[in-house]
């Protein structure tokens, strides 16, 4: 027998408290009252018998009994009294529903696994006393609540109903530790942490070792599965528009596999590959294909196994065509060789005359000209007009030689040549936003200024790079491939693209690259974590997204879409049970009685009035004739006197 709303020690003092109140009542319903009377000759011994005979009982104790027996049945009702087999507060148990990728696997009954453990977890759920609280929580590579601590079987069967099955393997570590953690944060007694899944996870650990109160409820797995873990797209830049795309295929069953695997790009398919893997073992294949334009690089692998979900791959081929270069000069043949010597360019030579804007280009070269109005692109300046140069000219110089390289700046990346003299350099005037590349004793001579709100990235050359000896130099086509990176980086940056798995990933990055500019967003823009550890970039995803790395001269962009498959079996720690529990050992007898004492206390409360309280409500009637009668005899009585 237990109280479910009110502890021992509040309803004894509610008893009492109310108790002493209504028995006080009854005890001031015989105070002295005031009588009027017609004469005092006869009163006293009269009164005094009264008064003896009201300290010798109470008028209508059967009243004050029954006013009693109703107030202790009202607040049992309130209290909520039960019978139970498990007295005691409430315990909380926390449901770990497994839905990893091995929760999307099919059976041969054509049901998946996870059908299966939400069954599990149902008939679980039905056996607990009705006055348990349950959590729900999804376990896959994050253990995520879907439920708080609630007795609603509806709400819970709801919350397993809608369990769908996730990318990432299990870490069946964090989802028992998340578990005791909210035991602990429940207030009630604690229960049970109960798993129900195949228990396949990523790694071998121990650390579960240490779970108290853990019950497995195993679901048989037919856990054979060959599959994609890995597809990757790298443009070769020696070559125009070359790319070269990788499939690696792991075989995760203990058997030896043989499988099919077909590739296509756009409408162009490739001849199938027959693959062949030993237990565990990962195979690759490599095609190689030709394209300036986007398109859909696809790969399936015919494989009758129980989890389809990696058995298909897609990457987004972006476009990848040569760095447009709009040339305006008076000497075209000069500034040809140096310009088309990169397969990565493609130049178009205009004249001074000809000049707009924003011509059908990425970047604008403008050879000592300076155009009526400011460019709309990005654009490289060489040797300007002293008057319309886009940066102030501070002072020209002869026969100088480069004092300094700007060593912290990717725009000097290679350059370190100071021998070679300049017949003619002007000297620029920077500001703070300004990057001066290559510097003189006097100073500056080559700048670079990133873009603002109200004009795009440009680059100014004081020097003319294509007369004398500079033409033959080595450190002349290194600048200009700087400058034109930086002006347009989108445009020549090296391209890979990647399918990974779901969960942890690692980027290597080139040592040449800065982790100072290093930017890693999802597809949507949203910023994502990551650390830089022995040259790798680290990052862990739990749901499938495109990730894009994007550095100076380099971006990566990964597909983590691919299921995240284990391949190890959890063993659950010794002590722990294993099944749906006894149902002697569960079966809950509750019985509440609290609705039979509600009603019991109003039958009480009718019979008192009954008995009682009608004999009340006539008693001013009667006391009404009773002063009349007075009156009438004390009338007569001073009639009587007159008349005497």
């Amino acid at each position: 027998m237990s109280f479910l709303n009110l502890t021992a020690g509040e309803f004894v003092a509610l008893l009492g408290g109310l108790g002493g109140l209504i028995t006080a009542l009854y005890l001031l319903d015989r105070a002295k009252r005031r009588k009027l009377v017609s004469t005092l000759r006869f009163w006293t011994s009269a009164m005094s018998a009264e008064e003896m005979q009201t300290r010798k009982r109470m008028r209508e104790p059967w009243s004050l009994i029954l006013q009693l027996i109703n107030l202790l049945l009202l607040l049992l009702a309130i209290a909520q009294l039960e019978w139970s087999n498990h007295p005691g507060a409430a315990r909380t148990h926390v449901l770990l529903l497994d839905t990893s990728a091995w929760a999307g696997a099919v059976s041969s009954d054509g049901r998946t696994i996870l059908d299966r453990e939400k069954k599990l977890a149902s008939a679980y759920v039905a056996r607990l006393p009705a006055r348990d609280q349950v959590m729900v929580v999804r376990a896959d590579a994050l253990a995520t609540p879907v439920t708080l601590f609630t007795a609603d079987r509806g709400r819970l069967n709801e919350a397993i109903r809608e369990a769908r099955p996730e990318y990432s393997a299990l870490n069946i570590d964090q989802a028992l530790s998340y578990a005791a953690q909210a035991q602990g944060w429940s207030g009630g007694e604690p229960g049970e942490s109960v798993y129900v899944g195949p228990g396949k996870i990523d790694e071998q650990d121990t650390a579960s070792e240490h779970v108290s109160k853990l019950r497995v409820l195993p679901v048989s797995c037919n856990c054979e599965d060959a599959g994609i873990v890995r597809a990757t797209l790298k443009r070769n830049p020696g070559a125009s528009g070359e790319w070269q795309a990788t499939i690696a295929v792991k075989n995760h069953t203990q058997a030896y596999r043989s499988f099919r695997l077909n590739a296509r790009f756009g409408s162009t398919a490739f001849t199938p590959r027959r693959l062949n893997a030993a237990p565990l073992q990962e195979v690759a294949a490599d095609y190689v294909f030709i394209t300036n334009g986007g398109g859909q690089f696809e790969a399936d692998l015919d494989s009758a196994d129980a989890l389809a979900s990696d058995n298909k791959v897609t990457l987004a081929v972006p476009r990848a065509g040569p760095l447009r270069v709009a040339i305006y000069t008076n000497r075209p043949e000069t500034v040809r060789p140096l310009i088309e010597a990169s397969s990565l360019i493609s130049a178009t030579y205009l004249s001074p005359s000809q000049y707009k804007e924003k011509p059908a280009a990425d970047v604008m070269l403008l050879d000592q000209m300076a155009p009526s109005s400011p460019p709309a692109l990005p654009s490289l300046w060489i040797e300007p007009p002293r008057t319309g140069s886009p940066l102030p000219v501070n002072s020209v110089v002869e026969r100088a030689a480069v004092s300094a390289w700007n060593s912290n700046s990717v725009l000097a990346a290679g350059l370190h040549a100071k021998e070679t003299q300049f017949a003619v350099a002007e000297v620029f005037n920077t500001f703070d936003a300004d990057i001066p590349v290559a510097n003189v004793s006097a100073g500056p001579i080559v700048v670079a200024r990133p873009a603002a709100a109200s004009r795009p990235r440009l680059a100014v050359i004081g020097f003319d790079p294509f007369d004398g000896d500079m033409k033959f130099q080595v450190t002349t086509p290194l600048l200009f491939a700087n400058l034109l990176r930086w002006l347009s980086p989108e445009a020549v940056r090296n391209i890979e693209v990647a399918a990974e798995r779901v969960g942890a990933a690692n980027v290597a990055l080139d040592p040449s690259e800065r982790t100072n500019e290093i930017q890693v967003s999802t597809d949507r823009g949203d910023a994502v974590p990551f650390t830089i550890r022995d040259g790798m970039l680290q990052l862990f995803i739990a749901k499938p997204t495109i990730v894009r790395v994007a550095s100076y001269d380099r971006e990566r962009l990964l597909s983590l879409t691919l299921p995240q498959i284990a391949e190890h079996n959890w063993n659950p720690p010794t002590g722990s049970a294993s099944g749906m529990p006894v149902e002697t050992n569960w079966a809950s007898l509750e019985i509440g009685v609290w609705q039979w004492l509600a009603a019991l206390a109003g039958a009480t409360l009718v019979a008192e009035w009954m008995l009682f309280g009608r004999r009340r409500s006539f008693r001013p009637r009667t006391s009404q004739i009773r002063s009349a009668a007075r009156r009438t005899m004390r009338k007569r009585a001073i009639r009587e006197l007159v008349s005497k």
